[in-house]
């Protein structure tokens, strides 16, 4: 059985994820000097404490971790040497080997199943399809079977990968695994993950429904975009 190390320090994500740090044709290089992380770091949480700001705002490393985000703050030189910090966020599983995160587009019969998510970041309800954070060590369309079976109590009959995706490439570094999946079978929803009045529409009635501003939901415009010019849908 396969075990996974947290990857909450600095450096030992650097030793798993090297691609994460390579500053290869980077425009934007991350500065790994440990000399010139400290120098910088002791000039400017002075500076912020003279003008009354947060020293802690030149933290540079982990500095926000719990078990499902890992916030990180890089110091980094952009063109023309102007060094600063540069938050960028992770999905744990992605640092644990996992898949960073899931979508799945259901279909049978010709028909895409939506529910509305509500969501607490938004405080909204906003018209989804499922999909979840990965796991550590679970590849991802082994973790898009298991999050429809979660979420819609459903059976995949065939599945179909359909690339990643970036959510906010200013800010989030997970690349989001999308699929599009024939369901042999879809059963009761689960009421504890936030989702409620599931509907069966047609393509041209999701399309419709997306291009009105009923559908927001980023993840499920780009499942539904890839699929359809993939020509599955």
């Amino acid at each position: 059985m396969m075990t996974t190390r947290s990857a909450t320090s600095y450096k030992d994500i650097q030793k798993r994820c090297p691609a994460l740090f390579n500053n290869s044709n980077a425009l934007i290089a991350i500065i790994l000097d440990e000399k010139d992380i400290s120098d910088w770091k002791d000039k400017q949480q002075t500076a912020l404490a003279q003008n009354g700001k947060n020293p802690s705002w030149a933290e540079i490393g982990v500095v926000f971790d719990d078990p499902s985000i890992v916030v990180l703050r890089d110091l980094v030189e952009f063109p023309g040497g102007y060094r600063n910090g540069y938050i960028r966020i992770y999905n744990r599983a992605y640092l644990e080997s996992g898949a960073a995160g899931v979508v799945v587009l259901p279909e049978k019969d010709g028909k895409i199943l939506l529910f509305q998510h509500y969501r607490h970041a938004t405080r909204m309800r906003h018209w989804e399809i499922p999909r979840g954070f990965g796991k550590p060590g679970v590849d991802a369309k082994t973790q898009a079977i298991a999050e429809v079976k979660e979420e819609i109590n459903g059976d995949v009959a065939e599945i179909y990968e359909l690339g990643v995706v970036y959510n906010n490439t200013g800010l989030e570094g997970n690349p989001i695994n999308l699929f599009f999946a024939r369901m042999a079978s879809v059963g009761e929803m689960e009421i504890q993950e936030g989702i409620e009045n599931p509907i069966w529409v047609s393509v041209s009635e999701l399309e419709t429904m997306i291009a009105d501003g009923e559908v927001t939901d980023g993840f499920t415009i780009a499942a539904y975009t890839r699929a359809k010019l993939k020509g599955l849908i």
